[in-house]
């Protein structure tokens, strides 16, 4: 009885409190309220898969070459899906899948990356407890991957030939990044898991090929989603400035060493692994670092030609005419970028030169957290809301958007997005800020005045910077010692925040007897305690100071070609000026610290400066004649 009693008694009190929170949650939208935007992405699509099945195999190019893939499709209750589905295609040059124990149980990938103890431990318990534990398959590689999967995609990654399990030699060329991809949109098409609606995702190289993809007009390729790539690779991370940068180099070069290790996977119907020891045999030694990382060095102008007439940069790596193919095509992008990558610059000019259906992100992040789920958001969320609108036709409100949204640097994390609907912001005003005993916005008056500095070739940004965290996140260390070594100009403490948006452009004046100099300019803030932290940065070196046009909309950059042809020494004891853009940024400036612009010759872990013994001696000049500056990008606070 008294069971019975406190039944009703419960039924009466907590069914109409249950009523109540299922409101709430209906309202919260837990329970089915459709919510899209940056970041966020409800009740527009189900996730009707469990699981998901990675089989490999070779598909055929029309010359014969086999290309190794791996597909996955989705899975429920273990059996793998029986309809047509939208298709995520990556072709890449970087492997499709890494095998991280050999047969023995070996970890392969400890003799050849810096593992510490905690990441070694996680990827042995990983080996004991998955039957995917000895490889890194696209799902481990790119999380966001399997809620694509969960709702309704199949994924195939292709490695590029010349690369990985596939067979044939590399051709870096854009041209053949278009003839090959087209070729595999086609074949991709006409397979049963494929509904006929493609999209491509994939950072850096891999976003490269995507625009070649694009250029193609294959009416399969619905839409591209490019992170972190560039359109003119010559400036954008080899020769930023005309300077070799021997950091990223490096780091290619052992990349490259890396990709043609024994991580290479075979694909099923290869055990044994003939297949794949036939296809790296038949490329030979000509790998793509090997091979490379020569070129890099040996060719060092945009206009660099090979004995056989070839124009390695202009005609290949750096070649902006595609964009009239890519335009013409229509395949909407949404592009990622970040502040700390190297290839920032890149991406607001591609943007600008894109004319379809176009989105841009800009995240607090440099080239190896492009593509992750970060502090700033679920990277995943916002492939997840552009590939159903483009390739299942959900209408989630994501082109209604303003197409740019980016991450202000130096305010709180739950306040730093913003939306725009152009680059440059309209609202921004550009201010001039002269070198002086400070940096302020008084133009000078003297007719003589210079800053002596004789050349330090120890200066550096340490050997975690923007251009080589690729595996790896960028640490900037106290810039307090590099300024030690530099000429700087600092303003007063500031009485309110500042917003600098956009491009800064500095303009030098100066006077010296060496042939030749490298200038690394940096914009930096600074605390009451001196302490100084890196913002961004400009490069040049002055025998590549001629100004000319630029060959695509460079938002109205100051452009040098870079050409041997247009090779300016130094002449002795005469002023000359440089004139060149820092690499853009968005940061707020907090009230009571102080904006610093350092002036460097050298940063010697990452830019190959050649020295000469003895140090040259360097005057900066700053008179009424010959006033040395920076512009900065400035948006008003209200």
């Amino acid at each position: 009885m008294n069971l019975l009693i406190n039944a009703k008694f419960v039924g009466a009190v907590f069914l109409p409190l249950l009523l109540i929170g299922a409101c709430l949650l209906y309202r919260s939208g837990i329970a089915g309220e459709k919510v899209s935007a940056l970041g966020k992405y409800e009740g527009f699509s189900e996730a009707i898969y469990d699981g998901a099945k990675r089989t490999s195999d070779y598909l055929m190019l029309s010359n014969g070459t086999r290309l190794a893939y791996d597909l996955i499709l989705p899975t429920k209750k273990g059996v793998a899906a029986a309809d047509r589905l939208p298709v995520l295609f990556k072709y890449t040059p970087y492997l499709r899948t890494f095998t991280i124990f050999d047969k023995e149980g070996k970890n392969i990938i400890a003799d050849l990356y810096d593992l510490g103890w905690k990441e070694r431990a996680m990827l042995r318990i990983r080996y004991w407890i998955s039957d995917e534990g000895r490889v890194m398959d696209p799902l481990f590689r790119t999380g966001w991957l399997k809620n694509m999967v969960k709702h309704g995609y199949a994924v195939i990654v292709v490695e590029r030939p010349g690369t990985g399990a596939s067979f044939g030699r590399l051709n870096p060329s854009f041209e053949a990044g278009a003839r090959e991809t087209n070729e595999i949109l086609n074949w991709i098409a006409a397979q049963h898991w494929c509904n006929g609606n493609i999209g491509m995702y994939g950072d850096s190289w891999q976003g490269q090929i995507q625009l070649s993809a694009a250029s193609t007009g294959n009416p399969h390729l619905k839409a591209i989603f490019p992170a972190s790539t560039w359109l003119d690779n010559y400036t954008g991370s080899l020769y930023p400035g005309g300077v070799y940068n021997k950091g990223f180099g490096a780091f290619f070069e052992w990349s490259q060493k890396f990709l043609n290790s024994n991580v290479i996977t075979p694909v099923d119907r290869d055990p044994d692994g003939k297949l794949l020891a036939q296809a790296r045999e038949e490329r030979g030694s000509a790998t793509v670092g090997e091979k490379f990382t020569e070129v890099f060095k040996q060719y060092r102008y945009r206009d660099s030609t090979t004995p056989e007439g070839y124009k390695i940069w202009l005609d290949s790596l750096a070649d902006p005419r595609f964009m009239s193919r890519v335009n013409q095509a229509r395949v909407p992008a949404y592009m990622v970028a970040g502040w700390y990558d190297l290839f920032v610059r890149d991406m607001f000019q591609l943007y600008a030169d894109l004319t379809p259906p176009k989105r841009l992100l800009v995240r607090p992040l440099d080239h190896s957290g492009i593509e992750k789920k970060n502090f700033d958001l679920d990277f995943g969320v916002e492939a997840h809301r552009w590939f159903d609108y483009w390739l299942k036709g959900i209408h989630n409100g994501i082109m209604n958007e303003p197409p740019i949204h980016y991450y202000l640097l130096g305010t709180p994390e739950k306040e730093a997005w913003r939306s725009v609907d152009t680059w440059p912001l309209k609202n921004v005003e550009r201010k001039t800020f002269y070198f002086g005993s400070t940096l302020h916005s008084e133009p000078p008056c003297a007719s003589e005045t210079f800053d002596t500095y004789r050349v330090d070739y120890s200066t550096t940004t340490g050997n975690r910077s923007r251009w080589t965290a690729v595996n790896w996140r960028h640490k900037y260390p106290n810039m307090k010692a590099n300024d030690a070594k530099a000429l700087t100009y600092t303003t007063a403490p500031l009485e309110s925040p500042v917003q600098v948006i956009g491009h800064p452009v500095v303009h030098l004046w100066l006077r010296t007897d060496a042939p030749d100099l490298d200038f690394f300019v940096y914009l930096e803030e600074v605390d009451a305690d001196g302490n100084s932290k890196y913002v961004t940065e400009g490069i040049l070196r002055a025998s590549h100071r001629a100004l000319g046009k630029a060959p695509f909309d460079n938002l109205g950059l100051p452009w040098h070609n870079h050409f041997e042809s247009e090779l300016q020494a130094i002449p002795p004891g005469e002023p000359i000026e440089l004139v060149f853009d820092l690499l853009p940024t968005a940061y707020q400036f907090s009230k009571g610290k102080r904006i610093r612009v350092s002036v460097a010759f050298a940063d010697a872990d990452n830019f190959d400066t050649p020295v000469i013994d003895p140090a040259p001696v360097v005057h900066l000049l700053r008179d009424k004649n010959h006033p040395s500056f920076v512009e900065l990008p400035l948006l008003p606070l209200r």
